[in-house]
């Protein structure tokens, strides 16, 4: 062997004290390297999310007191803004927000409301008036501004505001049962209560629920009557003045909700109850000369999956649906003799619970390790042409080491046809994080689709696995290695096969789950 040429015995490096010296930095930086690749992407991750949280609004709107009033669909909205450094400053307002019936766009700013102990308050459209009737207090919307009204609050135990004789009106449960209606004068007004019988037969079972509506200048009870069964509900009617209790409904789901409602051709009701765990029976009863008629309404296709909880607005030769899925989306549906008209769908402005950004912030520990990898690779590179040999010999013949960096880029470069296999499920894993609801409205069958296109990328993945430990056994080369110049060589100075290649790549991939940092230092300091 001539002068200068490696043995075996040398190890690869330049001399014992280049060897004690690359070990001890090379150990360092390892060890350097793989708590920043535990710590730093969490770390980072951390510190990006406590500012969305710090400063995050989550908005509700309260879709059980919506109403239609000139063209457009008004309710309450209640935003709660987080302050996670000081919870005790946590602010919470409370507004009126109208949007378009259109499309559900903003058809203006929103009125600024008293946050007061309750949750939401109760709107109700009379003549050229959006009265707002919480339980302290009770105001108008008219001309542009809201008119506070020097009330007492609402009857105890009082139902969902109705119009009655042009005035708003409600019903109490007190001791005895009233109907109290509100009476104007300038700015100040007063609830006006008169006694009310109701005359339930007691083998109806006890008062769940009881509501009313004007039609045609005619009150209508509605009661909703439970048995001691449990789930055993019942619906009855009768006009005002009269005795006679008329069914409605005779079984209900007591986790049900229903709403009266004032149509054209009279009243009715409209009642949502669950059929299974993803789907609600949704149906509406019409009081005719003829008796009570129930036409079921089909929105399985508009969402009812997810058992939306729908209100009813009553419009001309139509009824209107509102509902909420996910906090701050809203949903309208336009039904006519039962049949859904159209449909719209408004998303949230700040998905729930993070939106889409969350995929952002999700895809720090991914790629940060890389970066820290390609670090790590161009540091020993530095450190390995001081203290190790640069070239291999045999049998006269003289090659060149790839280094550690290029040898990096070139992994970098072919861990793109890997990847390029995941990006239909990672596209669909960003589709459920910023719509959440659509992804839930999939039905069972998208979490099937979701799992299977994930299957689908894991056999190309081992598809591109056996290509690549083709080429390199029988090349030397795979395209980040042909793209840097540099080849996969035996000992021989000979192309590996593909029984070692194969071997070779699978290890690779097993080390990429660790960013490729363990097969670095073993390039680093082994032969």
């Amino acid at each position: 062997m001539n002068p200068g040429e490696v043995t075996e015995s040398d190890r690869g490096y330049i001399s014992e004290e280049s060897k004690r010296r690359f070990t001890l930095v090379a150990g360092i930086l390892g060890a350097v390297f793989f708590f920043a690749q535990t710590v730093l992407p969490m770390a980072l991750m951390f510190l990006f999310m406590m500012p969305m949280m710090i400063g995050q609004e989550l908005a509700t709107m309260d879709i059980e007191h919506a109403a239609l009033w000139r063209e457009e669909i008004w309710l309450p909205r209640r935003t709660h803004k987080l302050n996670w450094r000081d919870p005790e400053r946590s602010a919470t307002t409370v507004a009126l927000m109208h949007m378009r019936l259109a499309d559900l766009s903003s058809a203006g700013s929103a009125i600024p409301l008293e946050a007061g102990s309750e949750r939401y308050p109760a709107l109700l459209p009379v003549a050229d008036r959006l009265w707002v009737i919480g339980t302290d207090t009770v105001a108008y919307y008219q001309g542009g501004s809201l008119t506070r009204m020097n009330v007492a609050g609402r009857p105890p135990r009082a139902s969902a505001p109705f119009v009655y004789g042009g005035r708003p009106a409600l019903l109490s449960l007190g001791t005895p049962p009233a109907l109290a209606t509100l009476h104007v004068e300038g700015p100040r007004a007063e609830w006006i209560s008169q006694g009310l019988s109701l005359g339930l037969p007691p083998e109806g079972g006890a008062l769940r629920a009881l509501q009313a509506v004007e039609s045609r200048g005619r009150l209508y009870l509605f009661v909703q009557l439970c048995t001691e069964v449990p789930d055993q509900c019942a619906l009855r009617y009768r006009e005002q003045g009269e005795t006679q209790w008329i069914s409605l409904v005779d079984e209900i789901c007591s986790c049900g909700s229903w709403t009266a409602i004032a149509l054209e051709s009279g009243p009715a009701v409209f009642l949502s109850e669950p059929a299974n765990e993803r789907r609600s029976r949704v149906a509406l009863v019409t009081v005719g000369p003829n008796g009570p008629r129930q036409d079921p309404i089909d929105l399985t296709a508009e969402g009812s999956r997810l058992t939306h909880t729908w209100r009813p607005l009553p419009s001309v030769g139509r009824l209107i649906l509102v509902s909420q899925g996910m906090p701050g989306s809203l949903r309208l549906v336009e039904v006519a003799d039962g049949r859904v008209l159209r449909s719209v769908r408004k998303q949230a402005s700040f998905p729930f619970p993070f939106g889409s950004t969350m995929m952002l912030v999700m895809m720090i520990p991914q790629l940060l390790p890389i970066v820290l990898s390609l670090l790590l690779a161009f540091l020993l590179t530095v450190q390995m042409r001081r203290h190790r040999v640069q070239e291999y010999v045999f049998e006269g013949q003289r090659r060149s080491f790839a280094s550690l960096w290029q040898r990096a880029l070139a992994q970098l470069v072919d861990v793109v046809p890997f990847l390029a296999g995941f990006l239909l499920p990672m596209a669909s894993w960003w589709r459920m994080f910023s719509d959440p609801e659509r992804f839930l409205e999939g039905g069972p069958f998208f979490p099937l689709v979701f799992f299977g296109l994930f299957i689908g990328a894991f056999f190309w993945a081992v598809v591109v696995l056996l290509a690549f430990s083709y080429l390199e056994g029988r090349f030397g080369k795979t395209p980040g290695k042909w793209l840097l110049g540099i080849r996969v060589l035996g000992t021989d100075l000979q192309p590996c096969g593909f029984r070692r290649a194969f071997l070779r790549n699978l290890l690779t991939f097993v080390d990429g789950f660790f960013s490729f940092l363990v097969g670095a230092l073993l390039v680093a300091l082994t032969e």
